[in-house]
């Protein structure tokens, strides 16, 4: 399916809310991390979807968008330091 501006946009939105929330309620890195995993999906999508420099615009326009891919980034990166290590 290909996603277009408007639904990437919603995506965005949704995301945002959901980590605000969160990080509203006092949930740390972690929390959001494991509390966001039902979104990882539409985060994938938004990626692989998103135009060059959309991803950009969106996390400075939607800053839990912004915090939660740079909670995966800190994941991402590790796990391949072997800092985190996964089954």
């Amino acid at each position: 399916m290909t996603t277009n501006q408007i639904q990437r946009q919603q995506i965005a939105e949704r995301i945002d809310q959901e980590v605000m929330k969160r990080l509203d309620s006092g949930a740390t890195d972690f929390d959001v991390f494991a509390g966001m995993a039902d979104h990882m999906g539409d985060f994938k999508n938004l990626i692989d979807t998103s135009a060059p420099g959309e991803m950009d615009r969106l996390c400075a326009q939607f800053e839990g968008l912004y915090r939660y891919a740079k909670i995966l980034e800190d994941v991402a990166r590790g796990i391949e330091a072997g800092d985190i290590h996964v089954p």
